[in-house]
């Protein structure tokens, strides 16, 4: 009898060149690729760049497309995630400073780069919460149509008059990202079987 392949649940197999099953996995490889500071960019761009009657600038339309791939996934993770109420690590108010809750391991991060904007001091120290409303301002059916539009638009000459309200739009997926993020810190301690460390 042949063996049934694994499926595909968050989309990784189109740029990670693998099936990642585990949600936290997800969220470390996509920051292995990229750090927040930069997908939160990359993500204001393509808002941008939906709405204006010009075309994506300062980057090759292969890699744009690689990133809407990666946080696609990431929005596929979270949506897995999404009923969890709080993680293992407890953060209070008093932690705000203390770069091990939200300093990545990689060896380029620093304080300043990896410091949320967008989340409130409870989102902070619970980024649960963050999945929660994410989803709760819409369907993972509508937020993947949205995200694929929003790079489609942004990539074409015919572009602009999309019909979102893109700074919600932008604030949460800017959220998401941060919240993903500081998941990934404080409770995933391996890449793929690998231990983090500082040499990435």
């Amino acid at each position: 009898m042949k063996k049934k392949s694994p499926k595909d649940e968050f989309d990784m197999e189109c740029w990670y060149r693998s099936i990642v099953a585990d949600p936290y996995q997800v969220f470390a490889e996509s920051f292995l690729h990229s750090e927040m500071y930069h997908f939160r960019s990359v993500i204001k761009k393509i808002c941008h760049y939906a709405e204006a009657e010009e075309l994506y600038k300062g980057q090759s339309p292969c890699d744009v497309l690689l990133y809407m791939k990666i946080i696609r996934s990431v929005i596929k993770a979270a949506y897995h995630l999404k009923e969890k109420k709080k993680g293992p690590i407890e953060v209070t108010e008093h932690d705000i400073f203390n770069k091990n809750y939200y300093c990545s391991h990689l060896k380029s991060s620093t304080e300043w780069a990896d410091f949320p904007r967008f989340l409130s001091m409870k989102e902070f120290c619970n980024p649960y919460r963050v999945l929660k409303k994410f989803f709760k301002y819409q369907s993972l059916e509508k937020w993947l149509h949205d995200w694929e539009e929003m790079v489609d638009c942004a990539l074409s000459e015919f572009g602009g008059g999309m019909e979102l309200d893109m700074i919600a739009t932008y604030t949460h997926l800017a959220k998401l990202i941060e919240g993903a993020h500081l998941i990934n810190v404080r409770e995933v301690n391996h890449i793929g079987g690998t231990l983090k460390n500082r040499f990435y």
